[in-house]
């Protein structure tokens, strides 16, 4: 008779029946370490930092990145934030920009370090408003010059970090010649906030030109003046700010994408920042949708929106020449804290089950069925990745767990973990995964000691009814614990010991057997049931 031989440890499949389930695939797979055949337990997880547990914290992020490391530094918040580094890869301060913290704000490891743990210290407003009052221009000495006609002024506020706001609305037309000495009053106080404003800038047209002509830079004074003087020195450059505003209150999902752009919802609509500058989000490049979006992510140069409805593709160099493009995936977004940016692509939770951008059905289709798909309770659904994994935990109403799952190979199936995370980070300059566990930090798979992993075998169904006498279990190390089960009832638990093999319950016939493995101590390379000792010499 054709023995039984469970080997080739692969992830489980809920959904096909289990009797026609492949040998390798389990109808359960847990704690184990995916990718190598042997049934291997993962390494718990080893808590390297902590942050404040008080308010529960449902986003962490680590500072520091230039120098791998466990423990320094991690920045926690109790809202769902999304931080990005700084374009200029050179800054020492090693600023981030963030949404989801009240407005969108900025801080650095000066800032945001200083005075010790918790992380962040302070953080300041990402943005300078624009002043909302127009200067007083008086003509003090009018000028000898030919050209004659209207001027207008503006001013700008400018912060410690050389942003520029948008100008002020224009002052009123003054008519006067070349060379005129104009005093200018009754400039604006810089707004409550800490925008961290420092000077101001002021502004004109040329004499005869409109308020909507190029604004030249006049001079620059400091944000205590209240009146400052246009002495006829020469114009220089444009006004750069022109249309600029600081983004707005509700911005969130702020990602980076490339050519020095990032993105950000406001509303229904998807903001861009002007390139390099990401205090300032032009209106000219918002690009209003359908339906509502969820979250943002991108792989090479896709940006991908996730919505309530069908996910919509942009794709452009710039912010002005971003267009939709066709998509083939569209699955609905079922929770922003479960999406998962790879560099092949993106995954999400949709209602159904995980969808994938290089994919147009959901790849868990055939692994779970939509209906087990949902009892996961997909909107608490919250996802990172490790190696080629898309690491999720969820919560089905029974407390957190978690899954993994490659969503480049749907058909090696689903491995199942004990227990999840309230929040999650992976930092690609260690290659680590780090969970949040109530207030500790902790790092995924890297702890001393091992986890139980165990596998449920497929049931394999016989031609007959049958009796298998003997098992053996080959593995690294030992004791292992096999569970076998006939017709549905268990019928032997063993701790096994060694590689030697030992008898199993007679007086009995079956048609559905099926195996149940457990080991905390090491690799597990396969199970074998025969009915008689010289079939093994034929496995």
């Amino acid at each position: 008779m054709r023995p039984i031989n469970l080997a080739g440890f692969s992830g489980s499949n809920y959904a096909a029946n289990a009797k026609l389930l492949d040998p390798s695939v389990g109808v359960s797979v847990l704690d184990a370490e995916p990718g190598y055949g042997a049934l291997r337990p993962l390494h718990d997880r080893l808590t390297t930092a902590t942050v404040p547990s008080v308010t529960p914290q449902l986003t962490i992020y680590r500072m520091g990145r230039d120098v791998p490391s466990d423990s320094l530094y991690w920045l926690s918040w109790s809202t769902i934030v999304h931080a990005i580094r700084s374009f200029d890869g050179a800054d020492p301060t090693e600023r981030i920009y963030l949404t989801g913290s009240g407005t969108p704000k900025w801080t650095d490891n000066v800032i945001g370090l200083t005075g010790g743990a918790p992380y962040p210290q302070a953080m300041r407003e990402l943005g300078v408003p624009a002043p909302v009052t127009p200067l007083i221009a008086t003509l003090t000495t009018d000028g000898a010059g030919t050209d004659v006609g209207d001027r207008f002024y503006v001013h700008t506020f400018i912060n410690d970090l050389g942003w520029e706001s948008a100008p002020s609305p224009p002052s009123t037309a003054l008519n006067c010649h070349g060379g005129s000495i104009v005093a200018l009053s009754a400039l604006e106080a810089a707004p409550a906030g800490n925008y961290g404003i420092t000077a101001r800038r002021i502004y004109r047209t040329q004499p005869g030109t409109t308020n909507s002509s190029a604004l030249l830079f006049l001079r620059e004074i400091a944000i205590g003046s209240t009146s400052t003087t246009d002495d006829a020195r020469a114009l220089q450059d444009a006004l750069p700010t022109v249309g600029l505003r600081p983004p707005p209150a509700d911005l969130h999902g702020l990602i980076a994408l490339w050519n020095q752009m990032a993105t950000g919802i406001s509303g229904k609509s998807i903001l861009f920042c002007e390139p390099g500058e990401i205090y300032g989000w032009p209106a000219k490049y918002d690009f209003p949708l359908v339906d509502t979006p969820i979250a943002l992510a991108k792989w090479e140069q896709n940006l991908l929106v996730l919505t309530t409805g069908a996910p919509v593709l942009l794709q452009g160099q710039l912010p002005e020449s971003m267009a939709e493009q066709p998509f083939i995936n569209s699955a609905p977004c079922a929770s922003a804290r479960g999406v998962v940016e790879f560099k092949h692509g993106v995954a999400w939770p949709s209602n159904d089950g995980l969808a994938y951008s290089g994919s147009s059905t959901l790849v868990t289709e055939g692994i779970l069925t939509p209906r087990q798909w949902k009892l996961l309770r997909p909107s608490t659904i919250i996802a990172s990745r490790w190696g080629r994994f898309y690491m999720a935990s969820y919560d089905d109403g029974t407390g957190r767990k978690a899954f993994m799952f490659d969503p480049l190979h749907p058909a090696d199936g689903i491995w199942w973990l004990s227990s999840g995370w309230t929040a999650c980070w992976f930092d690609d300059l260690a290659g680590a995964l780090f969970v949040l566990e109530g207030g500790n930090v902790r790092r995924f798979d890297a702890g001393a000691a091992l986890l139980t992993a165990k596998f449920t075998s497929k049931v394999f169904h016989q031609t007959g009814p049958r009796n298998f006498a003997w098992c053996k279990v080959i593995a690294d190390a030992y004791p292992i614990t096999v569970k076998v089960y006939a017709d549905g009832a268990l019928k032997r638990t063993r701790t096994v010991t060694n590689g030697l093999p030992f008898t199993l319950p007679g007086g009995f016939t079956a048609e559905d057997w099926q195996v149940e493995v457990w080991s905390g101590v090491g690799d597990v390379q396969s199970v074998m049931l025969v009915t008689d000792m010289d079939d093994f010499k034929r496995v």
